[in-house]
C-alpha cells in the first residue's frame, strides 16, 4: 500500500510538472499575441500619419503650382520645399510602419512556436 501511495505521488507530480508546462507556453504565446497586437496598432498609426503627410505634399504642390502661376517663384520654391519635406515624412511613416509589420510578424511566429510546444 505505502509503494502504491508513493507511485501515486510521483505521478500526479509529473502530470502536475507537465501540465504547468503546458500552462507556461499557452500564457507565453498569450503575452506574443498582445504583443504582436500592439505592433499591429502601431503600424496601422503609422499609415495613418503617413496618409495625412500625403496629403499635405499634395496641398502644398497645389499651392506652388499656384504661385508658379502667379508668377511669385520665390513663394512657389518655398511651397515646393514643404511639399519635399512632406514627402520625406510621409516615406519615413511608411517605413516605420514596415518596422512595426515585421515586429509583430515575428510576435505571432514566436507565438505559434510556443504553441507547438504546448
Amino acid at each position: 500500500m505505502k509503494r502504491f501511495l508513493l507511485l501515486l505521488t510521483i505521478l500526479s507530480t509529473f502530470a502536475l510538472g507537465a501540465s504547468a508546462q503546458s500552462d507556461y507556453y499557452r500564457r507565453k504565446a498569450e503575452g506574443y499575441q498582445r504583443e504582436a497586437e500592439y505592433y499591429q496598432k502601431k503600424a496601422d498609426g503609422y499609415r495613418r500619419e503617413a496618409a495625412y503627410h500625403l496629403k499635405k505634399a499634395e496641398d502644398y504642390q497645389r499651392e506652388a503650382a499656384y504661385y508658379t502661376k502667379r508668377g511669385d517663384i520665390d513663394r512657389a520654391k518655398t511651397y515646393s520645399r514643404y511639399a519635399e519635406n512632406e514627402m520625406d515624412r510621409y516615406e519615413t511613416q511608411l517605413r516605420y510602419a514596415a518596422q512595426a509589420d515585421d515586429k509583430a510578424a515575428t510576435y505571432l511566429r514566436w507565438a505559434a512556436d510556443a504553441l507547438k510546444r504546448q
